[in-house]
């Protein structure tokens, strides 16, 4: 196929919410983590750089494992490779209630953190805000880390516990917002006992560039939404928000692929109800977005904060969103709904909502950035980082500020699908690779998992289930 065919079935409208990293940056406070120098920041810059210092460390904790520097040496470099599960297994000796080691605690907190260990993390968390004196860096961390938790955690009301924004260095207008919301978010009310609810999806998604649409109700308005785990809170276009009279309780400025990386003014604000179906949330926090006058045809977006109240199956089979109870009965009920025992892929969560999970690029094992709101052609963007680790060819597209590159195979582990291509230079971020502490390699989105039938998201066990691949025998 010639490049010109290639480029050509690229929608350049790109309706991507999951640069909602650049909304959070600053909307939610920047994550806690454990401090780097400048010469081991320089030491790490590709994958191939951590992957190269990985076996000394290892063989170092392994000679003595009562060695703390080594330990936490090997847990650090685990960290950066997105091992998150054998990370907080070196780390968690060094880190318990009594630890006065605060480079320890703050690593060890990040890691209950992303990994969805929330008590634990809490109580990290709680230690490094003791050991550390206000206007420090381990103090600032320790706030942003009890704000994410409680966040999570849907405790709000825990945020007055907090100084101020204004007032402690770990300043966001997430907590700001958390400590102006009256009552507990996302109260849940089922419709029948049965406690499942079916959102059908309204549009053809096998077209390139086609997101799964669906409708809700918000304060009793319908609404008409795409789906896109790389949002966070309810978005919804500012005209919908405003017609809605929604209560406003603060602001953020933001920035986003599909604004072209431009800033923009959001309202953050509160339904009183949102209907999906046979279920609805009550008291549910929403993001006045700039939507409709950048081209946007849908009333906002369906993400991932609402999505995390319920155990969610996107059934791209059947054409619907199922919402279930989160509890052990009813995602037994979803494993009933597999022929065989389904692929398993554990996920870890950074900031608010990004959901990362393992797998293959090319033969190289890297850190996936799982967002279904990429719309467009392509399954995937890669960063200028993976372009380099796999001497990946760039053909500029165009018109645009982005390029294209060929791929031999990608997917997640156990899902692994032969050749396609990738989008690059499309994160607003200066620096998405290294954002968050760990390396985000690439990000895959809609035009990889419609075809695999369905996934659900297991926010209790933090793993994604899939049906999985039929033997080729």
């Amino acid at each position: 196929m010639s490049r010109t065919l290639r480029t050509a079935a690229i929608p350049l409208a790109i309706s991507y919410l999951g640069m909602a990293i650049g909304a959070c940056q600053p909307d939610t406070p920047s994550e806690p983590t454990y401090r780097q120098t400048a010469a081991a920041e320089a030491e790490f810059r590709l994958r191939s750089d951590v992957e190269a210092a990985l076996p000394a460390r290892a063989d170092a904790c392994a000679a003595d494992p009562d060695d703390e520097d080594a330990r936490h040496a090997y847990a650090d470099i685990l960290f950066k490779l997105g091992n998150m599960w054998e990370a907080d297994e070196v780390i968690a000796p060094l880190a318990d209630p009594a630890s006065s080691n605060v480079d320890d605690l703050q690593l060890a907190a990040r890691l209950a953190y992303v990994l969805g260990d929330y008590t634990r993390a809490e109580t990290l968390y709680d230690r490094l805000m003791d050991l550390t004196e206000t206007g420090s860096e381990g103090h600032a961390d320790a706030t942003r880390g009890l704000t994410l938790t409680w966040y999570q955690t849907n405790q709000f009301a825990r945020a007055p516990e907090l100084p101020a924004p204004e007032d402690n260095e770990g300043a966001s207008s997430l907590l700001a917002y958390m400590q102006a919301f009256e009552g507990e978010p996302y109260g849940i009310d089922w419709a029948t006992d049965e406690r499942v609810s079916h959102l059908p999806m309204t549009n053809d998604i096998t077209q390139p560039g086609a997101l799964p649409i669906v409708e809700l109700e918000v304060n009793g308005q319908t609404v008409s939404l795409i789906l896109d785990t790389g949002g966070d809170r309810l978005y919804l276009d500012k005209g919908i928000y405003e017609s809605l009279g929604l209560t406003t309780l603060t602001h953020r400025e933001a920035r986003y692929a599909y604004t072209g990386g431009a800033t923009v003014e959001e309202p953050l604000g509160v339904a009183e109800t949102v209907t999906m179906g046979d279920v609805t949330l009550t008291n549910v926090p929403v993001v006045g977005a700039t939507w409709k006058e950048i081209g946007q045809t849908t009333d906002g977006v369906l993400t991932t904060q609402l999505l995390k109240q319920f155990l969610s199956t996107m059934d791209y089979d059947n054409r619907r969103i199922t919402l279930r109870e989160r509890t052990p009965g009813a995602l037994a009920e979803v494993m009933t709904n597999f022929a065989n025992p389904p692929l398993e892929a554990p996920f870890f969560m950074t900031t608010t909502h990004l959901m990362f999970a393992k797998g293959d690029l090319n033969g190289h094992e890297i850190n996936y950035f799982l967002d279904s709101g990429l719309a467009m052609s392509m399954p995937m963007i890669v960063v200028d980082e993976t372009v380099e680790l796999l001497g990946l060819e760039t053909n500029d597209i165009e018109g645009t500020p982005y390029y294209w590159t060929a791929i031999e195979s990608h997917g997640l582990n156990g899902l692994v699908k032969g050749a396609t291509q990738a989008m690059g230079n499309v994160f607003v971020e200066q620096d998405f690779f290294w954002q968050s502490g760990f390396m985000a390699d690439a990000l895959m989105s809609h035009q990889y998992l419609w075809p695999l039938g369905s996934w659900t998201i297991d926010f209790d066990n933090m793993t994604y289930y899939f049906r999985a691949p039929e033997s080729e025998e």
